[in-house]
């Protein structure tokens, strides 16, 4: 079946191209690493129940490897994890405890937790549902003498010969309208960076409508974070006391939904707001940097006519055009879904209408649908043996399973079974995969936790076949 694709001019689209605004005033906020308890396993001597044996470098299919084990509150609220190549950790986000987990993926325990981020409960002004949970997603960015942090106030790294830093900052996208830089090695906030802006934002304790921050990339060439709030309610200054309006100068009591936006903030130290812009109907999703088009490409879900991938230059803040998604062309089911996008090479990986989806980066056209498992939220893109990684219902089965293609072909290799799984992410230099599972009552007895009630990270690892030679 051929895809059926519409593509929108930029012109033929609302364009709302945010002006420059002032430099904001990020004033560092650090909380001390919590202290690591003995838990399960030492640090030291690793976690005995993960040893790879052999499957570090094996090439047979993914199977469970372990369950790693997190203390604190039941994981019961988190959205995204991260693992940072460049030094082996891993990143939980974890509203239930107002934090971000962190694990040692080579020894395959809990190492501490970056805490006094939003939780689950919104704070700062507004309500609870309307400012936002957090924390969210992540993003890496390097730290580069001259280049990056132009001051040394912090110490981190050393300089190499080239006169660069060996270390990485990772951006956390908060509730509240926040973005979190933390030190990976410290386990503390650096910064704090606020991406409300004025329609959604009276700048009072009770006036904050812009909700959480959510989907957030880097663009190495421009060294821009860009990030978006997809659920950003209307502020309205009132003119006098009548409906929604609580006192003569008030604001309305919950405002209307305006169209989610995207802030793009100088990845350099002190870390600017550059810009913003507004991203038209629906709900922005989870984008991504494109090389081969030096451009992000921003998933729309939930609008009418879509689901819709823009494209977006950070140096202009324009949209310049938009692509439109038949479902049931694609799918033979009607739908406005997408979610997160990942790149590599000249293939982009989608989540469109309940599927994964192979697209042309340059073009977007659609080069194959997955048929044999669905979508969930994140995926991921693991550079160590060429996969893309979904999780979402098996097809056959309905079971939720961790899905796996090959990257550069399309081609689907297999479902693991993984009940409340969900964002997976990879250590490449193994070929590890990492979930995160939540407690619910109703998956406690049959999910992969050891421990019941808690909710875990759970390992899959490619298994060794019999005979072969690696």
């Amino acid at each position: 079946m051929k895809p059926a694709v519409r593509i929108v001019s930029a012109s033929s689209i609302c364009i709302l191209a945010a002006a420059l605004v002032a430099a904001c005033d990020n004033t560092p906020q650090a909380t001390a690493p919590i202290a690591v308890p003995a838990f399960g396993h030492s640090v030291n001597h690793g976690n005995p129940d993960c040893a790879l044996n052999g499957r570090g470098d094996a090439s047979g299919p993914y199977d469970f490897l372990c369950a790693i084990e997190i203390p604190g509150n039941p994981l019961t609220s988190s959205q995204k994890t991260w693992v940072e190549q460049s030094n082996a950790r891993y990143f939980v986000s974890d509203a239930s405890n107002n934090g971000v987990d962190v694990v040692d993926v080579r020894t395959h325990t809990y190492i501490g937790r970056v805490g006094g981020m939003a939780g689950n409960v919104g704070t700062g002004g507004g309500t609870a549902a309307t400012n936002g949970a957090g924390p969210n997603s992540f993003v890496s960015a390097p730290v580069l003498r001259g280049r990056g942090h132009d001051d040394d106030d912090h110490g981190w790294g050393h300089d190499d010969e080239h006169g660069g830093f060996d270390t990485r900052v990772l951006f956390v996208s908060d509730g509240n309208a926040t973005v979190q830089v933390v030190d990976m090695e410290r386990l503390q906030i650096l910064t704090s960076i606020s991406v409300a802006k004025s329609d959604c934002d009276g700048g009072t304790a009770t006036t904050h409508f812009c909700g959480r921050s959510n989907e957030i990339d880097y663009d190495p060439v421009h060294h821009i974070v860009a990030v978006s709030n997809p659920n950003p309610l209307s502020y309205v200054k009132c003119s006098a006391a009548g409906a929604n309006c609580t006192t003569a100068a008030g604001i309305t009591a919950a405002g209307a939904a305006i169209p989610s936006y995207l802030t793009l903030i100088s990845a350099r130290h002190p870390y600017r707001i550059l810009g913003q812009l507004s991203l038209g109907p629906g709900s922005a999703e989870g984008h991504v940097w494109v090389p081969v088009l030096n451009r992000f490409l921003l998933p729309i879900t939930g609008a009418a006519g879509g689901p819709f991938i823009q494209t977006i230059n950070p140096r202009t803040m324009t949209i310049e055009s938009q692509r439109t998604y038949d479902c049931v062309a694609l799918t033979g089911a009607a739908s406005n879904a997408s979610n997160n996008l990942r790149v590599i090479g000249n293939n982009l990986w989608a989540q469109l209408c309940g599927r994964p989806m192979r697209l042309n980066a340059r073009t977007g056209d659609v080069l194959n649908v997955i048929t044999q498992v669905g979508t969930g939220d994140e995926d991921w893109i693991n550079r160590g043996d060429g996969t893309f990684l979904v999780t979402g219902n098996d097809a056959v089965t309905a079971v939720s399973s961790l899905g796996i293609m090959n990257a550069f072909t399309g081609q689907w290799l297999q479902n693991v079974p993984n009940i409340a799984g969900a964002s997976p992410s990879a250590f490449a230099e193994t070929n590890e995969i990492f979930t995160r599972v939540l407690f619910a009552a109703a998956t406690d007895a049959t999910n992969r936790c050891v421990v019941k009630g808690q909710g875990c990270v759970v390992v899959f690892a490619r298994t060794v076949v019999p005979g072969h030679k690696h």
